[in-house]
């Protein structure tokens, strides 16, 4: 689980930076204004940090833990969103960011690792290393975590962005939503304070990892779903005994306030005689002023979500995120679109094209596949390395795209 994603990081490194002609004489410790090369130097000098802490107490199993979550965050989160920053033509100043931040990331955690994978960690260290380095990993100290270099507030918006995109992953396979398909709009809903004003800066990355045209956030999700509570059998039940029906009945008749309350980590009283309490009443209840009312946290209670017409919703904890699943002609013909690069890019990998490998697409289709090319050409010619993207007898390999049949072949240009 560790090992192959590690060293398909570096295999990537490798071919770009070799394609490019990338090949800095000293490795530089990061200094990029961009945020992903902040954020995955930060969650590296953390991980340094927790293995450091962990060793140091001899628990060699907890020590090994936070490569799992690293590795995942590097090759799932990183390299994945910034691959087209090695993609670009142009051997600009954030294409030099990118690659001087994965080169020392690799070098890193090639340190920290040694003690648990010497091999791998050596023959990745050597690669990577200048030549004012020991030659050999394991004559190198082992890092020390630099706090100077660590930003929590961007490691925790940067995990919110990343439950939002799962929340919204999970829900467009339950919907049958094509993650390829765009949509116009996504909305991340949380009560927290301040939330939207956190997570603002992380938009774009939601947007472009959801396939969405617009973010929105939201404090008050009763607008996308409508909620009501059931009570916790498994945890009331022997704590409440007999009453356990009067509070299920209470518990289910819960007005909004209350449960909002709930929602947000305060307490409300209950009175198994009468009416639900607000939690002013708390302090009565508490001093045993009403022996029939009971406290109840968000513990004692189970959330039931209804979607409300027109949207689409999943939760999880305090975060929930809305799809809005209405297609317009315009987001249909882009999703074909992306369809048929996702073909192109596939037979690229068949005919083992290297990756600056110009090419020419020749494909046949029916007027709504030739329209989606015509109208995003320009693009697919772009993500694909395409010098031309002409419709005619194609004779390639036979693709669905959202429904329409389409042959494509592609050769070298």
């Amino acid at each position: 689980d560790l090992f192959i994603p590690w060293w398909n990081a570096y295999a990537f490194f490798v071919t770009y930076a070799n394609v490019d002609g990338v090949h800095e004489d000293r490795v530089r410790v990061p200094d990029s204004p961009n945020e992903l090369d902040r954020w995955i130097v930060s969650s590296l000098e953390t991980l340094i940090a927790d293995v450091t802490a962990a060793m140091d107490r001899y628990d060699l199993q907890k020590s090994v833990r936070p490569f799992i979550d690293f590795v995942d965050n590097l090759t799932n989160w990183y390299i994945r969103r910034s691959r087209r920053r090695f993609w670009k033509s142009q051997n600009d100043d954030d294409k030099i960011h990118a690659y001087r931040t994965l080169r020392y990331v690799l070098l890193q955690l090639s340190k920290v690792a040694a003690p648990f994978t010497p091999f791998i960690a050596e023959a990745i260290y050597r690669n990577l290393r200048d030549e004012t380095m020991p030659e050999s990993v394991h004559l190198c100290d082992f890092p020390t975590a630099n706090a100077a270099a660590r930003d929590t507030a961007l490691e925790e918006r940067m995990a919110i962005a990343q439950r939002a995109v799962n929340l919204g992953h999970n829900l467009r396979k339950q919907k049958n939503l094509k993650v390829r398909q765009p949509l116009s709009r996504a909305v991340v809903i949380c009560a927290e304070p301040g939330f939207a004003e956190r997570l603002a800066p992380m938009a774009p990355v939601i947007a472009e990892e959801l396939n969405v045209k617009a973010v929105d956030f939201a404090a008050d999700e009763s607008k996308f779903v409508t909620v009501s509570a059931k009570a916790n059998f498994k945890v009331l039940g022997s704590r409440l005994g007999p009453r356990m029906k009067a509070a299920a009945a209470a518990i289910a008749a819960l007005p909004a306030t209350d449960l909002a309350a709930l929602l947000r980590g305060e307490s409300v009283v209950l009175n198994l005689g009468e009416q639900p309490q607000p939690q002013a009443a708390q302090a009565a209840a508490t001093s045993g002023g009403a022996a029939a009312a009971i406290t109840i946290t968000s513990d004692d209670v189970l959330v039931v979500r209804t979607e409300n017409a027109g949207l689409t919703v999943a939760n999880e904890g305090n975060l929930s995120v809305a799809l809005d699943p209405k297609l317009t002609p315009e987001l249909i013909e882009e999703g074909i679109a992306r369809e048929f690069v996702s073909h192109v890019q596939n037979l690229r990998k068949e005919a083992d094209f290297v990756v600056d490998q110009k090419i020419r697409i020749v494909y046949a289709g029916d007027d709504a596949v030739a329209q989606a090319v015509a109208a995003h050409c320009g693009w697919i010619c772009g993500e694909t390395l395409a010098v031309s993207c002409e419709k005619g007898e194609a004779a390639g390999e036979s693709a669905d795209l959202n429904g329409h049949a389409c042959a494509i072949h592609v050769e070298k240009a």
